[in-house]
C-alpha cells in the first residue's frame, strides 16, 4: 500500500520535471539570438510503477526528465552543408570574374575601354590599307596601336596581380581549414566524453556543427556519424560514436585525430603566363606528405 504521501511524491515528481522543462524554455529563448544554438526539448517519461496489491495491480508514481536534447536534424545539415559548398564556390568564381570583367567592360568615365580602343585601332588600320602612302595615317595608326599595346599591357598586369591574390587567398583558406579540422577533432573528444558518461553535449555538438558551416562555405564535406556499439553487447546504447569529416573525399577529421594541409611554392609553371609561386597543396597524414592534386 502506497504511502501517505505517495500522492505529494507524485505532485512533486510533476514539479521537478516541468522546472526542468521552464529552465529549457528560458535556455531556449535567453540563446534566440546565439548564432549555431539549437533549440532543446525536455524529454518525459512516466516513472516506473509500483506494485499495490489491489485489483488495478499497480500505481503510476508520476513523471521523470529523461533527457534534454536538441532539436536537430542531420539530413537538413547535409543538405544545408551541401548547399553552402556550391554557393561558396560559385560566389569566389563570381568574385573573380567580376574583377577579370572590370578589365573588359567598355568605356568607364576615366577613359575609353575595350571596345573604344579595339575599334580606334582597327578604324586606323582600314584608313591605312586605302592609302598606305598617306605619312599621317600611318602614325594615326602607329598612335592607335600603341594605345591597344599598352592597355593589353595593362590588363596582363591586373590578371597577374588578380592570380597573385587568389593564390594568397587559397593560403588563407588552407589555414582556416587547419585550424577548423583542430577545433572539430577537440569538440568531438569532448562530445565523446560527456556521452559516453550518459549526458547530452547539446551546446558542443552545436559549436561542432556551426564549425562545420564555415567550413562547407570553403570545401564540400561530408559528414559520417555511427554509433559505438559493445562488442559484448550489440544492442548496448554505449553513447559513444565514431566521427569522421571528409573534404572533397580525402578523410579531415576521424574522431580525436585530424589531419593538415600545407602550401608550397611550385618550382614550375603549369601555365607559361602563370605567376611565379603559386600554390600546390600537400596532405600531411600520419607524419606522411602526399600532394592533395596527385602530383
Amino acid at each position: 500500500m502506497p504511502s501517505t504521501f505517495f500522492g505529494l511524491n507524485i505532485a512533486a515528481s510533476a514539479i521537478n520535471a516541468f522546472q526542468v522543462a521552464v529552465n529549457t524554455t528560458a535556455n531556449n529563448i535567453s540563446n534566440v539570438q546565439t548564432k549555431g544554438y539549437s533549440k532543446q526539448v525536455a524529454n518525459r517519461e512516466a516513472s516506473e510503477a509500483i506494485r499495490v496489491y489491489q485489483k488495478y495491480g499497480t500505481a503510476g508514481t508520476g513523471v521523470k526528465t529523461t533527457s534534454i536534447t536538441a532539436i536537430r536534424s542531420s539530413y537538413y545539415d547535409t543538405k544545408y552543408w551541401n548547399n553552402q559548398s556550391s554557393v561558396g564556390r560559385y560566389d569566389t568564381k563570381l568574385d573573380y570574374l567580376n574583377q577579370i570583367e572590370n578589365y573588359f567592360i567598355d568605356d568607364e568615365a576615366d577613359g575609353p575601354g575595350f571596345s573604344t580602343i579595339f575599334a580606334n585601332m582597327f578604324n586606323q588600320m582600314n584608313a591605312l590599307t586605302s592609302d598606305a602612302g598617306d605619312e599621317n595615317r600611318r602614325k594615326n595608326f602607329i598612335s592607335e596601336a600603341q594605345v591597344f599595346t599598352s592597355y593589353f599591357h595593362d590588363v596582363a598586369n591586373g590578371l597577374y596581380d588578380i592570380q597573385k591574390g587568389c593564390n594568397e587567398q587559397v593560403k588563407a583558406y588552407v589555414q582556416s581549414i587547419n585550424a577548423s579540422a583542430s577545433k572539430i577533432a577537440a569538440l568531438t573528444k569532448q562530445i565523446n566524453i560527456i556521452e559516453l558518461e550518459g549526458g547530452a553535449a547539446n551546446e558542443l555538438r552545436d559549436q561542432r556543427a556551426l564549425e562545420i558551416d564555415e567550413l562547407s562555405k570553403i570545401v564540400p564535406i561530408t559528414v559520417e556519424e555511427t554509433p559505438v556499439s559493445n562488442s559484448n553487447y550489440p544492442d548496448m546504447d554505449t553513447g559513444g560514436t565514431n566521427y569522421i569529416l571528409k573534404i572533397n573525399g580525402q578523410t579531415l577529421v576521424e574522431n580525436f585525430e585530424y589531419n593538415t594541409l600545407e602550401c608550397r611554392a611550385r618550382d614550375y609553371k603549369v601555365n607559361g603566363s602563370d605567376a611565379d609561386g603559386l600554390y600546390d597543396i600537400y596532405w600531411t597524414r600520419n607524419n606522411v606528405q602526399f600532394n592533395a592534386a596527385g602530383r
